[in-house]
Order: structure tokens, then C-alpha cells, then sequence
């Protein structure tokens, strides 16, 4: 395969209101492959005046456009097609993806492409089945509850899987109704610039779908203020999420925000130790670390504590860093995004040495003079993690996993509960009602049982608590309900 073979030699340009135009300033930004730290390719960098635009786009298209007065079969057949058109180029996209993302190609090809058709056929299905209710208020009065679209919708996505996550948003945006503009990372960007031709093609109406790189002061900070949008949604830090909040006071607009997570994996004595190191392993290093509900607090039973940490440490000796597309080499352990990102988790390793915990493996740099081209992190473990160390409370955002033993169940559920964050959790146990008790008492959106990671990401979305979330999840969050009364006493009169 010859990756570059499918990445244009031209700027990548924005979208807007059924259009392909540059920035407005002209200017583009280049875009790197964090695998080697090399140029690959180049987009234009969007400003406030092509947000600006792109917003007036698509509230016209909500407020007087086809696509309000299009019905819900309609919308789902556009989506389909839409879904359709994306099948025939998944190689192309998971290229793009693997190089701007520094994804396994073979993962991107196969897990993050494959979903996001799923997405498209999933949301298809269920714009013609969103539906309300009636309440009983009485034989005189009929009160039914709808739910409609919140309008216009800034979508602004996160770095680490712009395809997949971007076409799961989308499509819900768009099932409900509502128009979008997106405003994608300047470090992943070029898959949503790419999949603005699939909604072209498919004939969506101008205006529906607009996607504007730029930077998240601007472009997001504009989608932020505007009175023009109804609702933004956010996938992305908990600081960025706060930020987003301060700025949406003057409007008062809807937010979806999903942020950030320090995970707890809670594992018992009772279990397959090399089954459980196995899955522990998945869960901190699925896309190098940089996945939002990676279990990255391992709270583990003191009988089994220094035997699981042997354990633990053989299996990530399985992990052969490597470009994207080495995997005929046996490479499948990837690169995080960018220099920058990577010099933030090696501070976080440096912390957690001069904090007192004790190295298990990782924490220092490969020495392959290909692998130190890349951001390259190898996977690292901490135990005698304590919660008062810093990579015990803060998300690294990285593969690094923190180990805190533990004695009993309540000091287990504790231990998971310390932080600010929320977003996810998972416990292994052989004894299904204390895996149950425990998965209830976790204080997380989404939580696994003897596994890890979600099996039902679009059927069955998680919510953030704490500080890990905001808004309901799935597609209702992307809409709002209206309750309407009818009097069918012709003769009623009020009570006063």
C-alpha cells in the first residue's frame, strides 16, 4: 500500500453552505504525521469570518430551508445514502486517518471505519422512530409530549478519533433535524473535510452540514457566543469543557459537553489473573492511552497484588511500537498526536517518579532511532499509586496506568470514587452479585464487567458525571422536548 497515494497534494478546503471554498484570510496550516513528525499534508486554517458564515448557512438552512420541511423518512433515506457512498471509500478514509492520527491502520480500517458507517445505518433507522408520549390528564384533556430538533448545532470534536466519534455526532445531529456546523482539531482534521464530499454527494440541502478548522479560541469561541446557535456539543477536556460553559452564560444556550475521565478497574482475588492482566492492558492502552474512558486507576486486591503486577508487566512486553502501516512488520502499538502531547505525559511519568511510585515497566523513551522520529510513549505502569499523587487525580491522557491496592470491597468503592471525574469504570470479579453492588456504587456513566470498553457505543451511550459530563447522551441530547395541552371540553371555562 502506498498511503500517500491517497492524500491530495492540494490544500484541504472548508465547507460551507453546500460549498468547498478556502478561508477567507487564505490561510492554511500544515498537517503532520505524528508517527515521524513529518509534513504530509495541507488545509485552510478557518477564522471568525468563516464561522460567521457557516452559522448564518446553516440557521438559514433550519429556519427556511427544505431540510425543516423535510420529513423524518426523508432525512433517514438522505442518510443512507450518505452511509452508502461512505462504504465505497472506507480504504481512503482510514489512510487519512491513520496518517493525521497516528492510528493503526489496520484499527482504523477496520474498527473506526466500520463504525462510522454504522452510524449513518444506525441513525437512519432511528430518525423514523424518534417518538413522544400522552399523558393521562383527565377525559377532557389530551397533553401529548413531542421532542424536535434544538436547531443549530456546533459540534466541536476531539483529536484522538475525529472519523469515527465525528460520524456518530453527525449523523445523530442530522437524524434530529437539526443543521451543524463542526469544528474539527487543526491536529485531526482532515477526515470531517474529507466527509463533507460524502454529504455533497448525497445530496443533502447547502447549508446542513458545514465543517470550519481554525482554532478553539476563534472558531470554537465564535460557535460559543453566537446567538445564531441554538446548542453546542463538545467532546473534549474537562478544562476546555469549563471554558465552553463560561463562555455560553451570555446566551444561556444547550451543551452537551463529554469530558474528561481517570477511570477506576477494580479487580478482585478471585479472578483468572493472566485473563484479567489482559484486559487490564487493553484498558489503559487502546489507541496508546489516548481514549477518554481508558481505565487508568488500577485498584487492585492486596492476595493478588504483586503477582498480577508480574503479570501485567509480561503482557505489555507484547507491544511493538510502529508506523500506522507496519503492521505486516508486527507493529501494533501506535504514537500519540503530537510532540506536544507527548512531552505533557512524559512531565506526568516524570511526576509520578519524583511522587515516590514505584516503576513497574515503561517510563523511558525507545531508543530506535525510526520509533524516537515519533511521539512514542511506551506503556507504563505505577503501583503504589496513593491518592494524593498527582497521576493518581489528573488525566494524562496517555498509557500510563496507576495501581493502588486495596483489602476490602468499601475500600475499593472508596478508592474509585476519590476523584473529580466520573466517565467510566470496571470491576472483575468472579462473584456476580459483588460485581453488580460495585458496578452500582461506582460513581461513573459507564461501567464494564469482567472486560473493558463499550460493546453498544452508539445503542447504548454513557453519560458523564461529576466533572466528566454534561447533558443527557444519545440523540435526545440534540433535542428537546415540548409538552401541548388540548382541552376538548368546548365549554370549559378557568377556574377563577
Amino acid at each position: 500500500m502506498n498511503p500517500m497515494g491517497y492524500v491530495r497534494k492540494e490544500p484541504y478546503k472548508l465547507y460551507i453552505n453546500g460549498a468547498f471554498v478556502p478561508a477567507e484570510s487564505g490561510k492554511t496550516f500544515e498537517v503532520v504525521n505524528p508517527a515521524n513528525n513529518e509534513v504530509f499534508a495541507g488545509a485552510y486554517y478557518g477564522g471568525e469570518a468563516d464561522v460567521q458564515k457557516a452559522i448564518e448557512a446553516a440557521r438559514e438552512a433550519f429556519d427556511n430551508g427544505e431540510w425543516s420541511k423535510m420529513s423524518a423518512k426523508d432525512r433517514s433515506k438522505l442518510l443512507l445514502k450518505a452511509g452508502k457512498i461512505l462504504s465505497e471509500r472506507l480504504d481512503e478514509f482510514a489512510v487519512v486517518e491513520a496518517l493525521d492520527c497516528g492510528k493503526n491502520y489496520m484499527s482504523a480500517r477496520w474498527y473506526d471505519a466500520v463504525l462510522s458507517v454504522d452510524a449513518f445505518e444506525f441513525f437512519a433507522g432511528k430518525a423514523r422512530c424518534l417518538d413522544g408520549k400522552v399523558v393521562d390528564c383527565g377525559n377532557d384533556v389530551l397533553n401529548y409530549v413531542i421532542y424536535q430538533p434544538k436547531g443549530v448545532v456546533g459540534e466541536i470534536l476531539p483529536w484522538n478519533g475525529p472519523f469515527m466519534m465525528g460520524c456518530q455526532k453527525i449523523s445523530a445531529i442530522l437524524a434530529a433535524g437539526n443543521t451543524v456546523v463542526v469544528k474539527p482539531s487543526t491536529l485531526a482534521s482532515l477526515t470531517m473535510l474529507m466527509i463533507a464530499e460524502v454529504f455533497h454527494e448525497a445530496g443533502f440541502p447547502k447549508g446542513v452540514f458545514n465543517v470550519v478548522t481554525g482554532s478553539g479560541a476563534e472558531v470554537g469561541g465564535a460557535l460559543v457566543k453566537s446567538a445564531l446557535v441554538d446548542m453546542v456539543s463538545l467532546t473534549g477536556g474537562t478544562k476546555t469543557g469549563k471554558e465552553i460553559i463560561e463562555l455560553s452564560k451570555d446566551t444561556v444556550k444547550d451543551l452537551a459537553l463529554e469530558l474528561g475521565g481517570k477511570s477506576p478497574h477494580i479487580i478482585f482475588d478471585d479472578v483468572d489473573i493472566k485473563r484479567a492482566a489482559k484486559w487490564a492492558k487493553f484498558g489503559f492502552t487502546l489507541n496508546s492511552g489516548e481514549v477518554c474512558v481508558s481505565g487508568t486507576r488500577l485498584i487492585l486486591h492486596k492476595n493478588i497484588y504483586e503477582e498480577f503486577l508480574e503479570a501485567l508487566k509480561e503482557e505489555c512486553k507484547s507491544f511493538v511500537p510502529g508506523d500506522g502501516f507496519a503492521y505486516e512488520k508486527g507493529a501494533n502499538y501506535g504514537t500519540l498526536i503530537s510532540k506536544e502531547h507527548a512531552q505533557t505525559v512524559w512531565g506526568y511519568i516524570e511526576k509520578g517518579k519524583a511522587e515516590g511510585a514505584r516503576l513497574i515497566c515503561g517510563g523511558e523513551p525507545y531508543t530506535d532511532p525510526e520509533i524516537t522520529k515519533g511521539n512514542f510513549v511506551p506503556p507504563t505502569v505505577f503501583a503504589d499509586v496513593t491518592p494524593d499523587m498527582t497521576i493518581f487525580n489528573e488525566e494524562i491522557f496517555g498509557p500510563v496506568l496507576c495501581v493502588t491496592p486495596f483489602e476490602t470491597e468499601e475500600e475499593a468503592i472508596k478508592i474509585a470514587n476519590m476523584t473529580t471525574y466520573g466517565l467510566a469504570g470496571a470491576v472483575a470479579t468472579n462473584n456476580m452479585q459483588r460485581a453488580l453492588r460495585v458496578a452500582r456504587a461506582i460513581k461513573g456513566g459507564q461501567i464494564y464487567i469482567n472486560s473493558y470498553f463499550s460493546k453498544g457505543m452508539i445503542e447504548s451511550p454513557g453519560t458523564g458525571w461529576k466533572e466528566s459530563g454534561l447533558g443527557v447522551a444519545g440523540i435526545h441530547k440534540y433535542m428537546t422536548s415540548k409538552t401541548i395541552f388540548v382541552d376538548m371540553d368546548e365549554k370549559s371555562i378557568p377556574p377563577m
